[in-house]
């Protein structure tokens, strides 16, 4: 029984104590779950422009050849932010970076 315990009490001391030492206030959780929940909505509200963005990115590449799969990746890409938007509108209450770029948006590589 009392080693039970004692493995309980362990267990939730490393769990937590990397969380009691983040150091945020409430202002800074606060920031965190508005940021999330507007570009959830950013998210849901902008996801139909990542098809002509993604038309037009193609089609700069390969010419008039590349509308048609310009057209089949930007409708995937546009399924792809809406479902990320409904998920952060979702799950607004856990404060996150943001995982995609903006639309029309390259994502810049991370220099090392």
């Amino acid at each position: 029984m009392w080693l039970r315990i004692s493995t309980l009490l362990l267990a939730l001391t490393v769990l937590l104590v990397p969380f009691a030492l983040a150091e945020e206030t409430v202002g800074d959780y606060m920031y965190g779950i508005g940021t999330k929940f507007g570009r959830g909505l950013e998210n849901v509200v902008t996801s139909p422009a990542e098809i002509p963005c993604t038309i037009h990115a193609d089609m700069k590449d390969q010419g008039g050849s590349g509308f048609f799969p310009g057209l089949g990746m930007g409708t995937v890409y546009m399924l792809r932010r809406m479902y990320i938007g409904v998920c952060e509108v979702g799950s607004f209450f856990i404060p996150m970076e943001r995982t995609i770029p903006r639309v029309c948006h390259e994502a810049k590589p991370a220099v090392a």
